[in-house]
Formats: C-alpha cells, sequence, structure tokens
C-alpha cells in the first residue's frame, strides 16, 4: 500500500518499508520510501542520513554530497563526515576528502580507513603506513587481513617509487595480495630472484583462492 503513495501511511509503517527494502539490497525502492518520508518532514535527521546512504549505494555520489552540504545545518548534529569524505574521494575530490576527514570530530576505524586510502593516493606513504599500522593493532573485527593487504601495499609503494627500505612489519604471506605486494617491495630493492620466489608462491594462493570461490573439492 505504501509504495502506491504516502497519503493516508504513517510514517512507522513507511520506516519498515524503508528497513525491509534495506535488508534486501534494494536501495532504489528504499530511497523512493524515504523521499515519502521527507515529503511528511523535510528536516527528519534519520531520514535523510538514509537518503545519502541510499544514494551512495546507488553509485549516485555528486547527488548524495549535495543533500549533505545543502542540509548543513540540520545535520551539524548528526556528523555525516565519513559519507561526505567517500563521496569526495569517490568524485576524485582527494583533497576535500583529506579536509572533510581531519575535520571530523571523532576519528572511527572506518574514517580512518578511508583516511589511509586517501593518504595512499596522495602519494603520503609514511602516513599512510602509520594509519595503518594502528588498525592493524588495534581493531577487532573481520577485516584485519584486507587492512594488513593494504599495508603491505603501501610498503611496496615505498620500495618502488622513494627507494625506502621496506620495514619488516610481521606479515605473513598468507594471502595472494599479500605475497604479490611482498614481491613488488623486492623487486623495488632489486631483490629479484628473492621477488620471484615470492610471485609464484602469489600465484598457489591464487589458484587455492579460485578452488575455495567455486567450492571445488580435490583429493590428493
Amino acid at each position: 500500500m505504501a509504495s502506491g503513495g504516502s497519503v493516508g501511511v504513517s510514517v512507522p509503517a513507511l520506516w519498515s518499508e524503508v528497513n525491509r527494502y534495506g535488508q534486501n539490497g534494494d536501495f532504489t525502492r528504499a530511497l523512493k520510501t524515504v523521499n515519502k518520508i521527507l515529503q511528511i518532514n523535510k528536516d527528519d535527521v534519520t531520514a535523510l542520513h538514509c537518503k545519502v546512504v541510499c544514494l551512495i549505494q546507488n553509485g549516485s555520489f555528486k547527488e548524495a554530497l549535495n543533500v549533505i552540504n545543502t542540509h548543513t545545518k540540520v545535520l551539524a548534529n548528526n556528523s555525516l563526515s565519513f559519507e561526505k569524505a567517500y563521496c569526495e574521494y569517490r568524485l576524485n575530490r582527494i583533497e576535500n576528502a583529506l579536509k572533510t576527514i581531519e575535520s571530523a570530530n571523532q576519528q572511527t576505524d572506518k574514517l580512518k580507513e578511508l583516511y589511509g586510502q586517501v593518504l595512499y593516493r596522495l602519494e603520503r606513504y609514511d602516513e599512510c603506513l602509520a594509519v595503518y599500522r594502528d588498525l592493524v593493532r588495534n581493531s577487532q573485527d573481520d577485516y584485519d587481513e584486507e587492512r594488513k593487504t593494504n599495508l603491505s601495499a603501501v610498503v611496496a609503494a615505498q620500495s618502488n617509487w622513494e627507494k625506502v627500505v621496506p620495514e619488516n612489519l610481521g606479515l605473513q604471506e598468507g594471502t595472494h595480495e599479500l605475497c604479490y605486494n611482498t614481491a613488488c617491495a623486492l623487486i623495488g630493492q632489486g631483490q629479484l630472484n628473492q621477488a620471484m620466489k615470492i610471485l609464484q608462491k602469489a600465484e598457489g594462493w591464487k589458484f587455492v583462492k579460485l578452488i575455495c570461490k567455486y567450492n571445488v573439492h580435490i583429493t590428493l
């Protein structure tokens, strides 16, 4: 009923619709319903936040950023620093993203993750390395392997572009990406034979990853 129009439909019912669409990953319909809520109350902070999230999920970064910038006063106490910086990053406005992150009231883990990406794009590798090192040491979630991969990518970039002797961070070569980044760092230092060995290991991990993806069972 609610999808046909907001007349006669309660706001809680509309929120139930938004929640259902969000759980199903249907952010286009979720956005339409959020807009109905905003027709009832254009300054609903939660609805504005949800609208931004839906737009980001749909890849409409410029429109999402416009919503944030247009409602700055309304959203003043509900910081959307991450969402704003992420939109700027995806729109290749890297310097703007940096300013947004550095001026944020609270540095959450996801904001730090984005900060690391921004610093990497700006080739500020020393600062980027410090950010990822801190995240690897202090974060407790399911993204540890991804952070280690990013950390190794920074070390590889330092080695190749700044000719810095790579720091031993104690990272295990347990994934294709980690092996590849380690090899790149070695190539940057002219250690071609060792790099070749690591690259061969990387190809092995790539094959294992492919097997896991397609759930192929091999009997040795």
